[in-house]
Parts: C-alpha cells; structure tokens; sequence
C-alpha cells in the first residue's frame, strides 16, 4: 500500500486501494478495488476490480458484478 497524506478512506480486501497516495474519502471494496488509484477523491467501487484502471477521475461511483454460476450434472 502506498498511502502517503490520503485521509477518511474505506477499504476492505486484498489490494484495495493499492496505489494511493493522496486520494481522500474513497470506499473500496472487493480485490482490487481501486487498485491504480493515486489521486482522486469521492470514488467508491464495489465488487472485484472495480474501477481498477482509475488513477485521477474523481466522484465516481462503480459497482462490479461477477456471476458466480452453478452447473447441475443430472
């Protein structure tokens, strides 16, 4: 984690928020979430990987669904 200055963020799982270094008030939740985020402010993603590319763009919101299937064998 390179979190320097950022304050009030939220983060819960493996890699979250992993780049930071100044972003503030920034929810992340799920692997990866957030991961490049360096900069930006008020984002929040949810779900593995959400928003991964984002480094500076601020006040978004992004909610990653990944279907997790079972087959039936009959």
């Amino acid at each position: 984690m390179s979190n320097t200055i950022g304050n009030l963020n939220t983060t819960t799982g493996l890699s979250t928020l992993y780049q930071n270094t100044t972003g503030d008030a920034t929810t992340s939740i799920g692997t990866n979430a957030l991961f490049s985020n360096t900069t930006a402010d008020f984002n929040t993603g949810t779900g593995a990987g959400a928003l991964f590319t984002n480094t500076s763009g601020g006040r978004n919101t992004a909610r990653r669904h990944l279907c997790t299937c079972v087959l039936q064998h009959r």
